[in-house]
């Protein structure tokens, strides 16, 4: 699963049912920083905290209780790493460089 950001700056989130990966991909180059401002915040390395629910309200399928609880799951599972913070409901994903 990831966030694409296109070149106009419009987020999505595709993928949706691979819940073994999340990351974020930028159509053009140097469009993340200021899209993804409203739903999160860079931090070191090319890697954002993003607010999980806003994540979700990405997702065309926000609205399937069963993929809704396997988002939450896979967010469960990778706290130990890291990479997500269920307290706060954020999760941590990199961007990947072309």
């Amino acid at each position: 699963m990831y966030i694409l950001v296109a070149s106009d700056g419009e987020l999505s989130l595709q993928d949706s049912d691979n819940m073994r990966a999340f990351s974020i991909v930028e159509e053009q180059p140097g469009k993340a920083r200021d899209s993804l401002a409203a739903i999160g915040e860079a931090t070191e390395d090319d890697h954002y905290w993003l607010d999980a629910n806003a994540v979700l309200e990405l997702s065309e399928r926000k609205n399937d209780a069963e993929w809704v609880d396997r988002f939450w799951n896979m967010l469960a599972q990778v706290e130990a790493y890291g990479y997500s913070d269920m307290t706060a409901k954020r999760v941590k994903a990199h961007l990947e460089q072309s």
